[in-house]
């Protein structure tokens, strides 16, 4: 049983992303018994003084409300070399006989923020609890139009307090849960939720959305985008200050992902993340990963265009995947044809860059020849090979046939 309470660069049809830096992960291990247990723990939160690790506990005797309950928030004090016993034993009396679940905090630690609900009872919104010298608050209650324990599964606020995001299933989802988001006005007022779009939302379900620190980068699990298993953790890049446009989902690759589930991603400084992964039994437990930042082949001031400005700059949808056929890397004439177009539409454009990445192979030998094949025919359609950046990446997953895709960066 999971309960639903993201390196590399992998893009689909016309795919883009933003100039961000790409993220590798290592020395990824799972917590100790003072943080996990035989039950289940998700919904890891680290304070922003990076001492006490929040999570949520599942089917677990010691929860407020006995095993059969619901979620219980514990937490866990480092001390610099180990995690301590972690406790339920929170400040202003959090835990009760349901729900309990930590969905944020400000950015100086002094606010929390939850969701409390219980079976028997309808709550349209979250709590609040803020530190005043020593001691906490009793939970302040803040109404937010489309959050309920009925059908939002898994909530993030902002350490602003400004934009909420959550995942539930509502009339207009794509298939299972979609992910929602709703804003704060100056007066206080939280907007009615609105779908993050089809970008994001798939037939499947996306759940445990979490945001970095500029709010620019969103991380979320789902299984309906193609991954490693049962739920991949993804991230995704907001484009043109909207909460409704973003970049085709990235998959943090394997060594976040495993074949089974794996989401509640959270990451701290690009230096640390924490996530839930079932991969070593039958409940997930809280794993931790070091990060650094990966090679970027963008320099100061550049960046990939958008899907929008692709379609812009060649007169309309055109395809920027070459497939090929197994055990082969000729171009088709059609191919040809159709880098001819794209050259012939960005030549006379010098400070248009072209990024031809290739990393989903039956044959990864046969990669090298595929991308020459590829720069080949730009060369040979106009364009110089200054302008050109080759990439060969790790696969995700072996395949029928290689592609290559083609980025423009400007």
């Amino acid at each position: 049983m999971v309960m639903k309470t993201f390196i590399f660069i992998f893009l689909a049809t016309i795919p883009f992303i933003s100039d961000a830096q790409l993220l590798q992960f290592h020395a990824v291990k799972k917590l100790p018994p003072s943080v996990n247990s035989t039950s289940e723990e998700s919904l890891p939160l680290l304070s922003p003084d990076g001492r006490h690790l929040f999570f949520s506990r599942a089917l677990y005797a010691g929860n407020a409300g006995g095993k059969f309950s619901g979620l219980d928030v514990w937490v866990s004090e480092n001390t610099g070399n180990t995690w301590k016993n972690s406790s339920n034993n929170l400040p202003s009396g959090i835990n009760n006989n349901g729900h309990n679940v930590l969905i944020g905090m400000s950015h100086d630690g002094t606010k929390r923020y939850f969701l409390s609900t219980t079976t028997n009872e309808k709550v349209n919104g979250i709590y609040a609890v803020s530190q005043i010298n020593n001691y906490w608050t009793r939970p302040e209650f803040m109404t937010v139009p489309g959050v309920d324990n009925e059908n939002s599964l898994g909530v993030y606020i902002s350490p602003d307090l400004d934009v909420m995001l959550f995942s539930m299933k509502a009339p207009d989802s794509r298939g299972e849960e979609d992910l929602y988001f709703s804003t704060r006005s100056s007066t206080g007022q939280w907007s009615a939720p609105r779908n993050m779009g089809s970008t994001i939302n798939t037939t499947g379900y996306e759940i445990s959305p979490y945001l970095s620190r500029d709010k620019k980068r969103l991380y979320f699990a789902s299984n309906g985008h193609r991954g490693e298993g049962d739920a991949d953790i993804f991230y995704s890049e907001r484009l043109y200050s909207s909460w409704e446009t973003w970049s085709v989902p990235v998959n943090l690759g394997k060594a976040i992902n495993s074949k089974k589930f794996d989401a509640y991603f959270s990451i701290y400084g690009d230096s640390i993340a924490y996530f839930a992964s079932n991969r070593d039994g039958k409940y997930a437990d809280i794993y931790e990963a070091r990060v650094t930042p990966g090679r970027s082949v963008l320099k100061s001031g550049q960046r990939y265009m958008s899907r929008n400005e692709w379609n812009r700059e060649l007169g309309g949808p055109v395809s920027n995947t070459i497939v090929f056929t197994p055990g082969n890397s000729a171009l088709t004439a059609s191919q040809k044809e159709l880098l001819f177009y794209v050259a012939n539409k960005i030549q006379l454009q010098k400070n248009i860059l072209f990024h031809l990445v290739a990393r989903e192979e039956e044959d990864p030998a046969l990669t090298p020849a595929r991308l020459k094949a590829t720069s080949d025919q730009l060369v040979q359609s106009g364009i110089s090979e200054e302008r050109i950046i080759v990439e060969q990446l790790e696969p995700i997953e072996r395949a029928k046939q290689g592609r290559v895709e083609i980025l423009l960066i400007e």
